[in-house]
């Protein structure tokens, strides 16, 4: 059976150190709102500071990218794109549904990512080519195929204002994180998944775990989902989704 490789386990050990570091934080944590009406903490910050240091320490060449301290282009070997605390609304309410994500970009292709949720006690762990991990078991590739009515996909008021909640099938769900909603489609929980207004940084830990368990992710009209237009920081300025292999699905 697959196992996670030295280097992922060593990109786990930093993401749960960031987790870690949230944690202590989270009891009196005080809210701020950035301009655009979004919610930032000092976890966030201290978070993202820490993963600056760590990362291209773990995979020397690398530069950073970060949701808190903003985008730059890839160094040599790659580029990091890091959410310090995915779900920063949920954390700052004391729910447990967050996580810290850490994704690597090598030539614009997701190739390491780690997605650490402390207060659930899951690590999710992914490695081009060498598999997807919950907590150190492998993940097995998705059943193909369509939705069942009483499967659950995961979107938010975005979507349902966007393309209409009749459209969509399956139950309604949302976690209030994209990084935790859509690892839930990797590992089997959620059927799949719809987003709209995301950044790549809400996505890059688990774009290579969906890759390996065969999960589609394009945009919702079916055209592929591009990486390069999104290392701006920009948000993606169209439906996409996260569906099962061979699931016929047409919502565009």
């Amino acid at each position: 059976m697959p196992a996670p490789s030295s280097l992922l386990l060593a990109l786990a050990d930093i993401a749960e150190r960031a987790g870690k570091m949230a944690l202590d934080i989270q009891q009196g944590v005080v809210r701020e709102l950035k301009s655009d009406g979004s919610i930032v903490t000092a976890a966030d910050r201290a978070v993202e500071t820490y993963l600056r240091e760590a990362l291209p320490v773990l995979v020397p060449g690398t530069t950073v990218a970060g949701e808190e301290f903003g985008y730059t282009s890839s160094g040599p070997n790659g580029l990091w794109i890091v959410d310090p605390v995915d779900g920063t609304t949920n954390f700052s309410f004391g729910s447990p549904i967050w996580a810290v994500s850490i994704g690597l970009l090598v030539d614009n292709v997701p190739t390491l990512g780690a997605a650490f949720a402390p207060s659930l006690h899951e690590m999710y762990l992914g490695e081009r080519g060498q598999g997807a991990f919950l907590n150190g078991v492998a993940l097995p590739r998705l059943r193909p195929g369509g939705i069942r009515p009483e499967e659950m996909v995961t979107y938010n008021e975005n979507v349902a204002k966007t393309v209409g909640v009749g459209r969509i099938p399956g139950k309604m769900r949302c976690a209030g994180a994209a990084v935790i909603d859509a690892a839930w489609v990797a590992a089997g929980r959620n059927r799949a998944m719809l987003g709209f207004n995301e950044r790549l940084h809400d996505l890059a830990a688990v774009l290579v775990l969906l890759h390996e368990v065969g999960a589609e992710v394009n945009l919702l009209d079916g055209s592929p989902f591009e990486i390069e237009p999104l290392l701006t920081g920009d948000m993606i300025g169209r439906p996409w989704s996260i569906f099962p292999p061979e699931s016929g699905i047409t919502l565009s």
